[in-house]
């Protein structure tokens, strides 16, 4: 095998572009040696501080090199930081102790309103209490029990929870109170809040109710006059035989004022047969009051009146034999005398039964305050 021999001229060139190489590489190179050599430069430099004092003192130095004082910088650096970490954890546990401070405040404060609106509560109840015996109206449980229930069945006593309250705030720490008794607490406050509005609520319908009622319960007499006859058997004054008599007859002269006895709404004002000119007032509750052989009629069907108002004029329409007012009260559905009506006070209860003892006499004068306090005075 036969070796060849380098050319020249190639070896020529490959040594010039070496050369170019490294003289292409030569600034990079460099560099890359001054900027190290200037950093440690940096680095070895020294830095002094003089101090110059404005008295006799002599004047003094001192030196350290700039590698130092980078160090002292970032030693105060990471002392800094570690002073600002330290404080803010010591502000975040401080803030937690005033606010837990703060709850115990709060829990103690709700706590205590809690006790005051069970004691507000409790005083409400016997107010309730107070109140349905003045009205005479017995609770849903009394009704039940009977009247001597609230002595023979009396009894009670604090719930646990009540108990635990109790023994934290004698020891003053009423702010330890669980939620699980807050909660407990405030259920029996709900509930009994609950049972006070409900027993107002039927109060409120009692009192409405027996407002009503007043109004709509017939008082008094229909007219002035003389009471010509009662309630009840009598001689009929039209054929002479026995008859049944539904009403009262108060007789007086032509055109005498006849009265509502009670609010209501007019069901009838026409002629109607016997009655003559008839005014038949619908008084709700189950009242109805009847006014008879009236001369004039002073309201019509449909019409709204109040006790006292002027309704008719009395008169002898119908089957009559003179000038009077037939005055019938009808209670649930039936006829009743009209004489504890007109001659007692409304009952204070509602299903007491008012009655008389005596009857005025036939021909005696009615329908005036006087001649009613009188008879009552009288008895």
């Amino acid at each position: 095998m036969n070796n060849k021999a380098p050319n020249p001229i190639q070896a020529r060139i490959n040594r010039g572009k070496d050369f170019v190489n490294s003289v292409v590489r030569f600034p990079a190179t460099l560099r890359r040696i001054s900027v190290s050599g200037e950093i440690r430069k940096i680095f070895q430099h020294k830095l002094t501080i003089m101090v110059v004092p404005h008295n006799a003192l002599s004047r003094f130095h001192f030196q350290f090199s700039f590698s130092f004082l980078i160090f002292l910088v970032a030693f105060s650096a990471g002392m800094f930081t570690w002073a600002a970490l330290t404080v803010t954890s010591n502000i975040d546990y401080w803030r937690m102790r005033v606010n837990h401070e703060v709850l115990k405040l709060k829990v103690d404060y709700f706590a205590t309103e809690l006790r005051k609106n069970r004691e507000m509560l409790d005083g409400v109840r016997e107010a309730d209490i107070q109140l349905r015996k003045l009205l005479k109206m017995k609770s849903r449980q009394d009704i039940l029990d009977g009247d001597s229930a609230e002595a023979q069945t009396g009894r009670g006593g604090p719930q646990p929870f009540e108990s635990s309250i109790l023994q934290k705030e004698l020891n003053k720490q009423l702010w330890t109170i669980t939620e699980i008794e807050i909660r407990q607490a405030s259920k029996v406050i709900e509930k009994e809040s609950a049972s006070r509005l409900k027993s107002f609520k039927e109060i409120s319908e009692y009192i409405a109710y027996e407002r009503g009622y007043s109004r709509s319960y017939p008082l008094g007499w229909p007219a002035e006059g003389r009471l010509t006859s009662h309630f009840g058997e009598r001689v009929s004054p039209m054929h002479g035989g026995p008859e049944y008599h539904m009403g009262l007859d108060i007789a007086n002269e032509l055109g005498t004022p006849v009265h509502a006895t009670a609010d209501g709404v007019v069901r009838v004002a026409d002629w109607e047969g016997g009655y003559g000119r008839l005014v038949i007032i619908d008084n709700g509750y189950g009242f109805m009051t009847y006014f008879g052989h009236n001369s004039a009629l002073k309201v019509k069907a449909g019409d709204r009146v109040r006790r006292g108002q002027v309704v008719a004029l009395m008169g002898s329409t119908g089957s009559s034999t003179g000038n009077h007012s037939h005055y019938e009260v009808w209670q649930n559905g039936r006829q009743v005398d009209p004489w504890k009506f007109v001659c007692s006070p409304m009952p204070v209860h509602l299903g007491d039964d008012v009655r008389m003892a005596k009857k005025i006499r036939l021909g005696s004068a009615v329908g005036s305050t006087e001649n009613i306090s009188n008879f009552m005075e009288a008895q």
